[in-house]
């Protein structure tokens, strides 16, 4: 099953060039590049950027090519960024939004805020952050799985643009600690959550395979140890690193990034495909 429609959020950098170019190599049967106009600019200023994105588009787009599909439909649209890059998704029904990477700072920190990180926290559809120059479809697939409906949407969305890749699904988690009178009581439970989430991952694959009308190679890891060890050690293996990005803290909300999401984000030199709950 291929995608209907892809937004492509540019901002006329090389970095959104990536995005672009990966977004065509997915083949979508439709493929809309937004390009965002900052509100509140002077209007003799809004104007002059609207003409210069108009013309360099127009110039540049046609040029970007993958197996004879090229990129043609564009929209600049004055706003919020983030906000307006949601809504046209959702206007448009784009079942996939594809951002650049962010800006490259030495303070890792201000990824928060920024623009490609609201839309990934407030998005309800998966969003793929493209930090490379695609050289092919993808190979390897990395899922980080914790049994949240974001992490299963993220994995169903991963084998439909990736249908042909090898996937290792991984599960990471801390022993609890405990008395050693509740120890045998903890593994028993440990043991018995990962029975239900073996089950949910294999269930999600079968039914994101059954979509794509693909047999996907899924490899199933059920790791204990640090969470973050564990992926961080495993993705320079792959070419796309997928996950949910709820946060479990007791001040989470639908709309909140996990700290173990927000490294991984930042850290991982592969592209990242996300998805909320």
């Amino acid at each position: 099953m291929s995608l209907e429609q892809i937004l492509v959020a540019k901002d006329l950098t090389e970095r959104s060039a990536h995005a672009l170019a990966r977004a065509l190599q997915l083949k979508p049967e439709a493929l809309t590049v937004l390009h965002v106009v900052a509100a509140g600019l002077p209007s003799e200023l809004a104007a002059e950027q609207q003409r210069s994105a108009e013309a360099f588009l127009a110039r540049h787009l046609p040029q970007h090519t993958y197996e004879g599909a090229s990129a043609s439909n564009y929209v600049i649209v004055t706003g919020s960024p983030f906000s307006t890059i949601i809504s046209e998704a959702i206007s448009r029904a784009a079942e996939l939004i594809v951002v650049g990477k962010r800006g490259t700072h030495p303070f890792s920190e201000l990824f928060t805020g920024s623009t490609a990180e609201r839309v990934i926290r407030f998005s309800d559809r998966p969003v793929l952050m493209v930090k490379q120059a695609p050289s092919g479809p993808y190979r390897r697939v990395l899922v980080a799985f914790d049994g949240s409906e974001g992490a299963i949407r993220a994995l169903q969305m991963g084998v439909t643009i990736a249908p042909d890749a090898e996937f290792r699904v991984v599960h990471a988690w801390w022993a609890p600690n405990v008395p050693l009178s509740d120890l045998e009581a903890a593994r028993h439970a440990i043991d018995q959550e990962n029975v239900r989430l073996k089950k949910l991952m294999i269930d999600a694959a079968q039914q994101a395979v059954t979509s794509s009308g693909k047999v996907a190679n899924v490899v199933i890891d059920l790791v204990e140890n640090n969470p973050y060890i564990v992926i961080a050690n495993q993705y320079s293996w792959a070419d796309l690193l997928v996950m949910g990005t709820h946060s479990k803290g007791r001040l989470a909300t639908n709309i909140s990034i996990g700290k173990l999401a927000r490294h991984l984000l930042i850290e991982a030199s592969c592209d990242v495909l996300t998805s909320r709950p």
